[in-house]
């Protein structure tokens, strides 16, 4: 049984070694390509989507390029600034063309904490197969409404088209809202189209699992029913893909989001992604239902939610309020399976930042709050560990003994813990119960964007998300895991020792290369901890220092090798007997004597 709360033990924390480079160092496995759209024929086994334009603006009419317009030497923009972002829109397709985060940690962004890349903006509108189109190039009329309204209009003889953005700044959030006229006397076919565009440098190798190292290198993404597809840009050249209902669609990023998401209450909203002719530009579009309009009547209107940000998970959900819908932005942070503990620890996170103004300093104070909320299950583990190696001696006694009949070695060691009482599962089952917290601890460390670009220690960590630079941590993490692995108490056989003691620091170690430096960090913090409370259990805890006596007390105490539990409860009867007449051991050796002339 002592072999078995080992292995488990040891099972335990493989499973979780192994979970955690799991994550960190593969990737999920890419859906398989769709197959290549033919001119006339479904993109998917979706309906018929409609081509997208591979030049720099909205979609095609009938595989046909719009007619382009003659354009002013120099485009005319609007630029509203709030406290964190600052977003500038164009009268060049009446669209966002910039949208950038001012925080003082941008300064260290290698895009200077730019969000649009290269190439048209977010949200430009068009439409596909229609009756009418608007022209490639063409020009709108913009006028800012308020501090957060910017209002874009297009009007030709046969349609006029009203954009307008409202800017939440509070939450990373703009609202458009599409209004659709068509003037003159014939009735319109009209089906919207609502574009944004993301770049990814294809000169930079980047992987499904794209890192936060890579500022500029967005992933393709698009969420449907709660399930998030995400795909590098050569992905999306050598397969476009097409879905229906989709909750968003956009660019995403470790730490970043670019998403629009539209209205629900519109039915059968269509999404088709593909790369454009430029080089690392790529377009996403969401396809609304085909629309009869007559003339002079109703206008047709739509409204885009859009999230361009940090994934910060309070404003991600706030989101959904200002829509009235179900954005599915907040499903972005992946806070795991313990999401319910994740969130309260990442607002203490937050907190602790607020006291002390330093993110490296904040997780180390969380890291030692988690560890005390934790330290009775860790001490009741502790004691358990220090009277099963205390039991060492009897247990290799019984192995001797019983090492050809595993049944009867199962059933004394029974008796050895039930006689001494121990329970070998005690070691065990605390550390089931803080599994979920430290897990939810990763998790929500692993997916914090309030760390991305904060560092730690000027010039060695500038970046808690990034890998410490100069593998230091990775180094120290090794060192100290062996330090404390070292004062544990050994309950295993050598070769279970051995895994414990030089196997489990080297396997943290190697995966601290690879992880953020605040994962790593918080390691560190856990580490040391964990080797100082051992330090106290082994030395000052006056229970685990009088359990220990005790049972090395019995288990060397007037019992040979291969004595059985039940041979040692009749050596326990003979002692006592010779105890009860221990006064006559203790009488002066004359006064024996004597007594032995008289009998003479």
């Amino acid at each position: 049984m002592q072999d078995q709360g080992k292995r488990l033990l040891l099972a335990v924390g493989l499973a979780l070694v192994v979970m955690i480079a799991w994550n960190q160092l593969f990737t999920t496995p890419p859906p398989p390509p769709a197959k290549k759209a033919v001119p006339g024929a479904p993109a998917s086994p979706t309906p018929a989507l409609p081509q997208v334009a591979r030049s720099p603006v909205g979609v095609l009419l009938d595989g046909a390029v719009p007619a382009k317009v003659a354009q002013p030497a120099e485009a005319q923009t609007i630029v509203l600034t709030f406290p964190t972002f600052e977003v500038t829109f164009s009268d060049r397709h009446g669209a966002i063309v910039s949208w950038r985060l001012t925080g003082k940690k941008y300064a260290n962004d290698a895009a200077r904490g730019e969000l649009v890349g290269p190439g048209p903006g977010l949200l430009l509108v068009n439409f596909a197969r229609s009756s009418h189109v608007i022209p490639d190039g063409a020009v709108w009329k913009g006028e800012q409404l308020s501090a957060t309204q910017v209002r874009f209009v297009h009007r030709t003889d046969s349609l006029e088209v009203t954009k307008t953005f409202t800017v939440h700044p509070e939450t990373y959030v703009v609202r458009l809202g599409v209004s659709v006229s068509v003037l003159g006397t014939q009735a319109a076919q009209q089906r919207l189209a609502v574009t944004s565009y993301g770049f990814q440098d294809p000169k930079v190798e980047v992987k499904d699992d794209v890192g936060s190292e890579h500022p500029r290198a967005f992933l393709s993404s698009t969420m449907v029913r709660g399930e998030l597809t995400a795909t590098t840009y050569k992905r999306v050249v050598a397969a476009p893909r097409a879905v229906t209902e989709p909750q968003w669609t956009g660019f995403d990023h470790p730490y970043m989001l670019i998403a629009m998401a539209p209205n629900p209450k519109v039915p059968a909203v269509e999404k088709f992604t593909s790369a454009t002719s430029t080089l690392g530009l790529m377009q996403t579009d969401l396809l609304y239902p085909m629309t009869t309009m007559g003339a002079g009547g109703p206008a047709m209107t739509h409204d885009v939610v859009t999230y361009v940000g940090p994934k910060y998970y309070e404003q991600l959900e706030a989101a959904d309020k200002i829509a009235g819908f179900p954005t599915g932005f907040k499903e972005t942070v992946d806070l795991g399976w313990f999401k319910v503990i994740g969130r309260p620890l990442l607002s203490l996170l937050q907190f602790l930042f607020g006291l002390v103004g330093n993110w490296g300093i904040a997780i180390v104070l969380l890291t030692v709050m988690v560890k005390a909320a934790t330290l009775y299950w860790t001490t009741k583990s502790m004691r358990s560990m220090k009277a099963m190696a205390a039991l060492g001696p009897k247990m290799k006694d019984l192995q001797a003994k019983y090492k050809d009949d595993r049944a009867k070695l199962q059933q004394e060691t029974m008796a050895l813990y039930k006689h001494n009482g121990v329970n070998p599962l005690a070691g065990c089952l605390p550390i089931f119960l803080q599994m979920p917290i430290w897990i939810a601890l990763y998790r929500m460390l692993s997916s914090a964007s309030e760390l991305y670009l904060q560092p730690f220690i000027p010039g060695w960590i500038a970046d808690l998300t990034a890998r410490d630079p100069f593998y230091i941590l990775p180094v120290v993490v090794t060192g100290t895991m062996f330090l404390q692995t070292k004062l544990q108490p050994a309950t295993g056989d050598s070769t279970q020792q051995k895994i414990m003691l030089y196997g489990m620091p080297l396997m943290f170690g190697i995966m601290g290369l690879f992880f953020p430096a605040g994962l790593t960090l918080y390691m560190f913090t856990n580490t040391v901890l964990s080797a100082l409370h051992s330090v106290y259990m082994n030395k000052f805890d006056k229970k685990s220092l009088e359990i220990t006596a005790k049972l090395q007390g019995t288990a060397t105490k007037g019992t040979g090798a291969g004595a059985s539990v039940s041979e040692d409860k009749g050596g326990s009867e003979a002692d006592e007997a010779q105890a009860s007449g221990s006064s006559q051991s203790k009488e002066p050796a004359a006064a024996r004597n004597s007594k032995k002339k008289r009998r003479r």
